[in-house]
């Protein structure tokens, strides 16, 4: 391969030239207005909160011709280990969760660009570009323009005494709910749709997610609840499922073209600093219009948020697009029900002195003890629960992110991983102060890239199949042994057998584990870290 470096609005775009067979795991879109039902892009199905997802495809120029992708932040030297930390506080009625990492601001997500007197979309999974590079619809979109992405953090949670209990998560975390026909995974074809995080069919209860959002929610204060289970329904038929958005509206809704492919919003001029009604594509990363808002919601977060109105009224208005005019994908408003549950106050991106598109974020999110919602983990003092973490940064998502082992969380139940402090007074209006880490302990946890590392694979079922994958990369096959395929099923944990990083000292966590190496290691082994999705022989 060779790159392609370029800036764009004082931003490193890497436009790659590549001869990748790639395929693109986990979530991105919605539908074109109102029923996001926490499943990105997504397939026609309908969930059982009786929400339809939406799969269309809106990147496509008028005239059919994309161009090679802009690998936007794409960084192929990123480490396998992202450090983070937690820190999480209680009151009577309220739970916090402070939760910091370095990485990109990454409040940018997808966008419509007037380019060649036609709007195409801007913005994407990066795994889709890479088809679009290949030529290859059978592993994902091939019309993609350049994968702007925002970044988020996310965790699942899980009460093993509660009625939604996941039997295994305590054990295997995140591990559970990955799989080889799961987006970007080896056994994914862009004919089954999204096909999101899911629970084994043998398992029982879901998962409560929560996901933090740092362009589609984060600027007016919002995050997203969401959870996972089975597949359901037609979506198991189907393929798709099943990250699903808990009842209710979500924090955004997401633009369709029309029959003349014009984008559904414009902004509103009279919330423009300059009377605008679209920035320019080269200012993407410096133009406070980076994101817009409904007009009920635009006052909802720390800063107004500009607003967008329908297109058809800014052209009433006056609007003509011109070359290189960009308008987000996405409009953002005040989630309902349950999928509101969770508030961000106190979220802060504190910029490096280096490089004002890189720094620390500090995310501070909220929610209700019990929000009386069968869909929500309940929490109450004196019980200890699982927690898993995650963090997409860096323009990617699907498996190109960040995920943690399984942890314990405690409120006042005893020994666990993260402490909870409890602290007086209710609501969530009051932050605690999470810089006193005397009072707030610090939890720091190393995230890790999973590769390719799957249930089947886990439980040694690619192994009994003689499933075999080959990395287009090298020709080489991709091991699908795992040694500890029997300890998984006797439910011995991931961490009584591996730490996260090379440079933690192993202790197992339960008897009869032992060191079998780090996953800073072992996951380079496990194929397409930053590298091409390993495929079955046949190539699918």
């Amino acid at each position: 391969m060779y790159l392609k470096r370029k800036r764009l609005g004082g931003r490193l775009l890497i436009a790659a030239t590549l001869s990748w067979s790639v395929a693109g795991c986990s979530p991105t879109g919605g539908n074109g207005n109102d029923n996001v039902n926490g499943n990105d892009n997504v397939n026609g199905n309908v969930n059982g909160n009786g929400n339809v997802n939406d799969n269309v495809n809106d990147n496509v120029n008028d005239n059919g011709s994309v161009g090679a992708p802009v690998l936007v932040g794409l960084d192929q030297d990123k480490p396998i280990i992202l450090p983070f930390t937690v820190q999480a506080a209680y009151n009577d009625d309220t739970m916090f969760f402070h939760m910091s990492w370095e990485g990109d601001r990454g409040d940018t997500h997808d966008y419509f660009r007037y380019t060649d007197g036609a709007w195409q979309r801007e913005g994407g999974v990066r795994r889709d570009a890479q088809s679009t590079i290949d030529g290859d619809p059978l592993r994902g979109s091939t019309t993609q323009n350049s994968t702007i992405y925002e970044s988020r953090v996310t965790f699942m949670l899980d009460d093993p005494n509660g009625p939604n209990a996941v039997p295994d998560f305590g054990a295997m975390g995140c591990m559970l709910t990955c799989h080889d026909n799961s987006r970007a995974m080896p056994l994914w074809v862009a004919d089954d749709g999204e096909v999101h995080k899911y629970l084994p069919d043998d398992s029982t209860g879901r998962l409560d997610l929560w996901h933090h959002r740092l362009g589609r929610a984060n600027p007016i204060g919002a995050s997203d609840d969401q959870w996972v289970g089975l597949r359901i329904g037609a979506e198991a038929d189907s393929g798709g499922g099943s990250r699903h958005g808990d009842t209710g509206d979500g924090p955004y809704q997401t633009a369709s073209v029309d029959d003349d492919g014009n984008p559904s919003w414009a902004f509103d001029p009279a919330s423009t600093e300059d009377g605008s009604f679209a920035f320019q594509f080269d200012d993407l990363f410096t133009s406070p219009l980076r994101y817009f808002a409904r007009e009920d919601s635009a006052n909802l977060g720390p800063a107004p948020v500009s607003v967008g109105i329908d297109y058809a009224d800014a052209i009433a208005m006056g609007y003509e697009p011109g070359e290189g005019d960009t308008v987000p994908r996405r409009r953002l408003r005040q989630p309902t029900e349950s999928r509101g549950d969770i508030s961000a106050t106190g979220t802060t991106f504190t910029p490096s002195a280096d490089d004002p598109l890189q720094g620390r974020w500090a995310s501070n999110i909220q929610r209700a003890l019990d929000t009386g919602n069968d869909d929500d983990t309940a929490l109450a003092e004196g019980n200890v629960y699982n927690i898993a973490f995650a963090v997409h940064t860096g323009m990617v998502t699907v498996r190109d992110h960040y995920v943690s082992f399984a942890y314990t969380l405690s409120l006042g139940g005893g020994a666990a991983d993260v402490q909870a402090v409890n602290i007086s007074g209710t609501g969530a209006a009051n932050l605690p102060d999470f810089s006193d880490s005397g009072q707030f302990p610090v939890t720091n946890i190393d995230l890790f890239l999973p590769g390719i590392t799957s249930w089947e694979f886990l439980t040694g079922a690619n192994d009994d199949l003689g499933l075999e994958f080959i990395d287009p990369a090298t020709s080489a096959a991709v091991d699908q042994i795992h040694g500890g395929a029997s300890f998984v099923a006797t439910g011995l944990s991931c961490t009584a057998c591996h730490t996260a990083a090379d440079s933690e000292d192993f202790v197992a966590s339960e008897p009869g584990g032992f060191p079998a190496g780090s996953m800073e290691t072992l996951t380079r082994q496990r194929g397409g870290i930053h590298a091409p999705t390993p495929l079955p022989p046949n190539g699918g």
